[in-house]
C-alpha cells in the first residue's frame, strides 16, 4: 500500500514537472535568464569582482550592428581599439555588447545594471552611429532613472570612425567620476581647485 502511494506521487511529480517545462518553453523562456548571461555576446565584459579596485564603467556601443558571425571580428578589434581594457585601465572597466536591434541594447543594458553594477557607482556611455543612436534613445526613456543609478556623463556621434574616443574624452571621464565620488563621499559639489 505504502508503495503504491510512492508510485502515485512519483507520477504526479514527473507530470507536473513536464507541465514547467513545456510552459516555460512556449513562453520562450531559456535556461539563461537573458541572452546576455552568456558571454559570447558580448565583445567586451569585463570581471565583474573588480569594481572596489575600479571607480568607475563604460558601456560601449558600437557603430556597426551585429549582423552575422562574418562581421564579428572586424566589430571586435575595433572595439578594443577604441575602448579597450588600457584606454581605461585602472578608471574603467569596459562593457561592449553584441547588438542588432533596439531590443537587444536594452536586455544588455539591463542586465548590465542588474549583474554588474552597484546603486550610484560611475557609469559612462558612449556610442557611435546607429548603435550610439539607439544608446541615446534609450538614455532619454530612462533619464532620470539613469543619473540616479549613476549614469554621470555620456558621449555619442553620427559617424563611426576610429579615434572618437580620444585621451580628451577619457580625460572629461576621469573628471566626471571624480566629482561623482567626491559628491556621493562628501554630499556636496566639488571645488574646481582640486581638479587643477
Amino acid at each position: 500500500m505504502l508503495g503504491g502511494g510512492l508510485k502515485v506521487n512519483v507520477r504526479r511529480m514527473a507530470r507536473f514537472a513536464l507541465a514547467a517545462l513545456v510552459a516555460a518553453v512556449l513562453s520562450g523562456c531559456s535556461f539563461y535568464g537573458s541572452p546576455y548571461d552568456r558571454t559570447e555576446n558580448w565583445i567586451i565584459r569585463e570581471d565583474p569582482v573588480r569594481p572596489f579596485a575600479i571607480p568607475a564603467d563604460v558601456f560601449y556601443v558600437q557603430s556597426t550592428l551585429y549582423e552575422s558571425a562574418a562581421n564579428f571580428h572586424m566589430m571586435d578589434s575595433y572595439a578594443k581599439a577604441e575602448v579597450g581594457k588600457k584606454r581605461f585601465k585602472g578608471l574603467a572597466r569596459v562593457f561592449c555588447p553584441l547588438i542588432a536591434t533596439q531590443e537587444d541594447l536594452n536586455k544588455a543594458v539591463e542586465w548590465y545594471f542588474k549583474y554588474h553594477h552597484t546603486w550610484g557607482r560611475p557609469v559612462v556611455f558612449i556610442g557611435e552611429g546607429e548603435g550610439g543612436r539607439m544608446l541615446k534613445a534609450y538614455e532619454e526613456d530612462h533619464d532620470f532613472m539613469l543619473k540616479k543609478r549613476g549614469l554621470v556623463a555620456s558621449f555619442y556621434t553620427e559617424d563611426s570612425h576610429k579615434g572618437f574616443v580620444t585621451d580628451e574624452m577619457v580625460s572629461k571621464i576621469r573628471v566626471a567620476v571624480a566629482r561623482s565620488r567626491y559628491r556621493e563621499t562628501w554630499k556636496r559639489e566639488m571645488p574646481d581647485q582640486m581638479l587643477r
